[in-house]
């Protein structure tokens, strides 16, 4: 399977004028990108990163993305010899969520829970490692950055997302779980520029 990994660089002004004011308007902006796409999954991942007074967009797809009128585009094929390595240093902005127990005012659990954030480091750490395993990978070292919560709005209401942007050593362990994972992203709200796993081989 070839992918192509886009970077996109627009600086802060360029993006306000675009009204890429959170994680939502940069879903939607992102799409046009992929014309013929409407109606159809989403088959891409995305993370943005604001840098000073600029921001940086990537793109993962499995096929390039159409360049649009702003920001500067450069898009290159990953080789598949690039997952073949045995381990990665990774970079992995997640939106990581466990179901919560409901129960009636009578006291009786119903059907359906409810889906909240993880902000505890145990489970932070709980959750990136069972996801991984998931993924077909054994972590060696990881560290995260304190959970965050960010707002946007989507037709009109205003939904809240928790990022938590983990890094660490990662060694592979199952190799098709593994390129699965990279290729389709790890967790929920891929929508929303999380999911994407970063990697750097290492020898």
């Amino acid at each position: 399977m070839t992918l192509y990994l886009t970077r996109i660089r627009l600086k802060a002004l360029e993006a306000a004028r675009l009204k890429l004011f959170d994680a939502y308007a940069w879903h939607q902006t992102l799409w046009h990108a992929f014309p013929g796409m409407d109606g159809k999954p989403r088959n891409f991942l995305t993370r943005v990163d604001r840098r000073g007074d600029n921001f940086e967009a990537l793109i993962l797809s499995p096929e390039p993305p159409e360049p649009q009128p702003w920001g500067q585009w450069d898009t290159k094929p990953i080789a598949e010899s690039f997952f073949q390595h045995e381990r990665y240093r990774f970079s992995l902005r997640a939106n990581p969520t466990q179901m919560r127990v409901v129960r009636d005012a009578e006291g009786n659990r119903r059907k359906h829970g409810r889906r909240t954030g993880v902000f505890d480091p145990v489970q932070l750490r709980q959750w990136v490692t069972r996801r991984l395993q998931q993924a077909g990978c054994r972590i060696e070292v990881v560290s995260f950055d304190p959970p965050v919560r960010e707002t946007f709005c989507r037709k009109g209401k205003t939904l809240i997302q928790v990022r938590v942007d983990f890094r660490g050593v990662l060694r592979v362990v199952d190799r098709h779980r593994f390129v699965e994972a990279a290729v389709c992203g790890i967790g929920r709200a891929r929508a929303f520029g999380f999911g994407m796993l970063l990697l750097a081989p290492l020898s």
